[in-house]
């Protein structure tokens, strides 16, 4: 499964990393925003950007592109969405739309998605178009309680699909209007890559087994 992480939830609808963003993920500000972010963690260092526009009726669009990086194993991703966003009481936000994924080596990938936003609580489901599987986002926000007023913003992800799930915890703080910085730890599977050699020479081959693994990733961003 290709993490929406990286994708549609993670940069776009919105966790977003944006000053504009309040308690939980979905929002139904309208106007245009665009940003860029580095990121540095145990196995990447990559940037990221974006653009999106809301329109005041709820719909909305928007364009990432991420793994922009010296890693030759790596391709660079373009995402873009458009759908349905509304704000229909206080504390409920609800989304519904379709997502397009596109690297540079040729592999597509087209999802419809639907969700909402509940006080504390962001779920998604996604569904592909092209018969690939489908999985579901939750996002829990933890600033709440004795959490309430601190400095930073905290929440959990889980990312799930047919075959297991990984856990993300994020910390975030917006530094100034425009500025953000983050860290994000997270237990991800991952198939672990081998080397053998053969006729002298050293050649990796991935293990299709799934293996568990943590990782640690910090982030900078600025938008406007």
């Amino acid at each position: 499964m290709k993490l929406i992480i990286t994708t549609l939830l993670w940069l776009s609808i919105s966790y977003c990393q944006t000053a504009k963003q309040s308690s939980g993920v979905l929002n139904s500000n309208i106007g245009m925003s665009a940003g860029t972010y580095a990121n540095a963690g145990t196995d990447k260092l990559e940037v990221d950007g974006f653009f999106e526009i809301q329109s005041i009726n709820g719909l909305y669009g928007d364009l990432w592109f991420s793994q922009l990086d010296l890693d030759s194993e790596t391709s660079l991703e373009f995402t873009s969405s458009l759908g349905w966003m509304k704000e229909i009481a206080p504390d409920l936000t609800l989304a519904a739309g379709i997502s397009n994924n596109t690297e540079l080596n040729g592999e597509s990938l087209n999802e419809l998605f639907i969700g909402g936003n509940i006080s504390l609580f962001t779920g998604l489901a996604f569904s592909g178009i092209n018969d690939t599987p489908s999985n579901f986002i939750g996002i829990f926000d933890l600033n709440f309680g004795p959490l309430k007023n601190i400095p930073v913003d905290l929440s959990m992800m889980s990312v799930s699909d047919e075959a297991g799930s990984d856990l993300f915890f994020m910390l975030k703080k917006t530094m100034t209007k425009s500025f953000i910085a983050g860290y994000t730890f997270s237990r991800e599977r991952f198939e672990p890559e081998r080397t053998f050699i053969k006729q002298g020479q050293k050649k990796p081959w991935t293990v299709p087994d799934q293996e568990d693994g943590f990782f640690n990733t910090i982030y900078i961003g600025v938008t406007f």
